[in-house]
């Protein structure tokens, strides 16, 4: 298999971002070369450090760099910072306060009863698959896999935990989907059914650095499932259309729209 990232194929968040912003999608995995360079932020270093440190400990050194103090306003925290990023360029800089963060969510995880009973079963971190679904190459890399619970693990950081906010969380990431075609790439590999679980820990505010982040497994029913499913053969008609008219508009954005104030949402736990 070519290098997961260079591959053109298909996938969750390629998907992801056609929904978001047709325009981006178009400038990042149409145009050739990509004409937006990679995605790259402190949020998605942070993140990325949570996998790591709660999946693969023992490659941490290798893939990421904490960063010491350094004042990069001065002229000495400049020259310094430059000098760790020409002596670190094959890894991910990481800021101490976002270490300590992703130290405490992985902690969090680990003492998670239900988390840690699945951790402790042999696992395969970060398999890519490459496979054919709904008429087009796809591709995906599950965070984990429990071959012998026929269960894949991903894990998910977030601002709030609760079921009442993560389930918009769910909606606007399109994690049905995500779901629907991690479970279909391995279906067609192992021609078993497996069952999908989002482990979902809060990122520690100023606030509450101090307090465990708060753990939570969650699992779509059916109904998100099958809603996952036709979202994504949705998604999949728009890129050929969009592909074939060449037209990567946002659709609100022609016209005069009429537009009415949504109705208040009042908080009921269910």
């Amino acid at each position: 298999m070519t290098d997961y990232y260079a591959n053109r194929a298909l996938s969750h968040s390629k998907l992801s971002c056609l929904a978001q912003n047709p325009m981006e999608f178009k400038m990042r995995y149409v145009d050739d070369p990509p004409s937006l360079p990679p995605k790259e932020s402190d949020a998605f270093a942070m993140g990325h450090a949570v996998h790591c440190l709660a999946l693969e400990p023992e490659s941490f050194s290798d893939r990421f760099f904490v960063l010491p103090k350094i004042d990069r306003r001065t002229k000495e925290g400049k020259a310094a910072y430059a000098e760790i990023q020409e002596a670190s360029k094959s890894k991910t800089l990481l800021d101490g306060d976002d270490y300590a963060d992703a130290i405490a969510c992985v902690q969090a995880l680990n003492n998670h009863a239900e988390f840690a009973t699945i951790m402790a079963q042999p696992r395969r971190v970060e398999v890519p698959f490459e496979f054919d679904l709904f008429g087009h190459r796809f591709k995906a890399k599950p965070d984990c896999i429990i071959d012998s619970m026929r269960l894949i693990v991903d894990i998910k950081t977030t601002d709030d935990a609760s079921p009442h906010k993560w389930q918009w969380s769910a909606v606007d990431y399109g994690y049905h989907r995500q779901a629907y075609i991690y479970q279909h790439a391995l279906a067609v590999e192992t021609c078993q059914d497996y069952q999908f679980i989002f482990a979902v820990v809060e990122k520690p505010k100023p606030s509450t650095r101090g307090i465990p982040p708060t753990v939570a497994l969650y699992q779509l029913d059916e109904a998100a499932l099958l809603m996952g499913r036709w979202d994504a053969i949705s998604l999949v008609d728009e890129y050929r259309k969009r592909l074939e008219t060449n037209d990567w508009k946002q659709p609100y954005s022609n016209g005069l729209k009429v537009l009415s104030l949504p109705k208040r949402r009042v908080y009921s736990e269910e």
